[in-house]
């Protein structure tokens, strides 16, 4: 057997099954970044509800002497908060769409570069939620390890 019988032999081949598996991943595909898109979109309205909300809440609150400069600071604070997480949510969302979108396209008209490029799409897109996941984890580790300092601290005087 030479090195051509080889390769030949350990050809990948996309089945009809393995098409239809694709199609039905990329519908559901589709329908959670649209889902996602809508998310986002709703993130950013409440930004800025939510930032207007949160400074005026003190103006409401009776028992407030006086008027606190930090209030509004604290609903921008709260708005700019809605935003960074819709913009950190807008890019596996978009991978995920441009993976269901290509991988439809390129299975409807066997394009080999299209269904290369949707595939790299949905490796982004779990790229990205891995490190998204991996920085969240060192996040809550990080400030797991402040509060028990801050109990230890707290617990000392």
């Amino acid at each position: 057997m030479n090195l051509e019988d080889t390769q030949s032999q350990n050809k990948l081949e996309v089945t009809d099954f393995i098409k239809s598996t694709l199609l039905e991943t990329a519908k559901w595909a589709k329908l959670l970044a649209i889902i996602g898109f809508v998310g986002i979109g709703l993130m950013v309205v409440l930004g800025f509800f939510m930032g207007t909300i949160t400074s005026m809440i003190s103006s409401i609150d009776p028992y407030a002497m006086e008027d606190n400069p930090f209030d509004a600071i604290g609903g921008i604070f709260v708005s700019i908060i809605y935003f960074v997480m819709a913009l950190l949510y807008y890019f596996p969302i978009k991978y995920l769409f441009d993976f269901a979108t290509k991988v439809k396209k390129a299975i409807a008209i066997t394009d080999q570069q299209l269904f290369t490029e949707a595939l790299v799409n949905l490796k982004a897109h779990y790229r990205y939620i891995g490190i998204l996941m991996i920085v969240l984890l060192a996040f809550y580790a990080l400030m797991l390890i402040v509060m028990i300092i801050g109990l230890i601290a707290a617990a000392s005087m």
